[in-house]
């Protein structure tokens, strides 16, 4: 069966939409693990991953307890983020209590 080009494009414009959701969903789920390698897997039950804007990853935590915890191991985070995530480019981790 021959695809016309219309078709080719679509699906890979649709595939790279579906890979790029894919490492989108793999980033925010990863916060369990990372803080728990890190030594600080409590403070995933009060904190998660909010967004990820301009190369910055959104941090949100329930009290200002964990975000002074956060931000003792903040440098390393962002180190296993990078790492983990490579094409993401995260440049930053912003931390801030849930309104």
């Amino acid at each position: 069966m021959t695809k016309t080009a219309g078709e080719v494009l679509a699906a890979l414009f649709d595939k790279q939409f579906v890979e790029k959701a894919h490492g989108y969903s793999k980033l925010f789920e990863s916060w369990t693990d990372i803080t728990a390698k890190n030594g600080i897997a409590a403070v995933a039950a009060h904190s998660r991953i909010k967004k990820l804007e301009r190369g910055i990853l959104l941090v949100e935590m329930d009290h200002p307890g964990w975000k002074q915890i956060l931000q003792t191991k903040q440098s390393k985070l962002l180190n296993d983020f990078r790492y983990r995530f490579p094409t993401m480019n995260i440049t930053g981790l912003s931390l801030m209590l849930k309104p």
